[in-house]
């Protein structure tokens, strides 16, 4: 089931694998020797193979520019750049990783029950100033300053960190929703946390609101294409 993954599959498997391995945050090149590794013949560099044909040296740039530029990988939300050329994989890049052919088995993996991450990942959202205000009814007093907190985004952001938190949120709240329908079940709990369907819709119309309040707030940071 290799072939029927497309770049942005493998290299999310890649960083899987360097999540897994206890690398929470990992640099461009992990990724660079991680895809390679497992995807020789996708990232491997043209010209250098063994005496089977396999490439012997892996090629950085196929990786680079798949996570350097605005493509998908960045703008979806899957993976999230942390720090110089240091990258995270995303609660969304996990849950996207679930939905693709198994590197080695070829099997899917329909992993549908929420993960502890994502759980906290909500808790996070719901705890936040404006989704308290929100909820208290004190809408008009929810400041930029407030939604950037729930978005986990700064006023000093730039496009790719919005498109990557919104992406993460949108996913999250999605894989959230799915589980209580597909198990039937009233609420999501995990420790202390217990969210609700009601929970969760409530999230979402905070997210929508936020947006729409701070619209122009969030073309600004959208015409900041350029990473610092």
């Amino acid at each position: 089931m290799k072939n029927n993954l497309n770049i942005q599959g493998k290299l999310l498997l890649a960083s899987l694998a360097l999540a897994e391995s206890g690398k929470e945050r990992f640099s461009a090149e992990d990724i660079v020797v991680m895809a390679w590794k497992k995807f020789p013949e996708a990232f491997g560099l043209a010209g250098y193979t063994d005496e089977k044909g396999y490439p012997i040296y892996p090629n950085s740039n196929r990786v680079y520019a798949e996570i350097m530029g605005s493509k998908p990988l960045r703008k979806n939300g899957f993976l999230r750049k942390v720090g110089s050329k240091m990258y995270q994989l995303t609660e969304a890049g996990k849950v996207r990783v679930q939905s693709l052919p198994h590197a080695d088995s070829g099997t899917i993996i329909e992993k549908w029950a929420i993960a502890r991450e994502q759980i906290d990942f909500i808790r996070r959202l719901f705890d936040s100033k404006a989704a308290a205000k929100y909820r208290s009814g004190a809408r008009d007093d929810i400041s930029f300053f407030d939604a950037c907190g729930f978005w986990g985004i700064s006023s000093s952001s730039n496009a790719k960190d919005l498109w990557s938190r919104f992406a993460e949120v949108d996913t999250v709240l999605d894989v959230a929703r799915k589980s209580l329908r597909t198990k039937k079940a009233v609420q999501l709990k995990h420790g202390s946390n217990e969210f609700t369907s009601n929970d969760l819709r409530s999230l979402t119309d905070i997210h929508l609101f936020l947006k729409q309040k701070f619209a122009t707030e969030i073309e600004q940071i959208k015409k900041r294409i350029h990473e610092r």
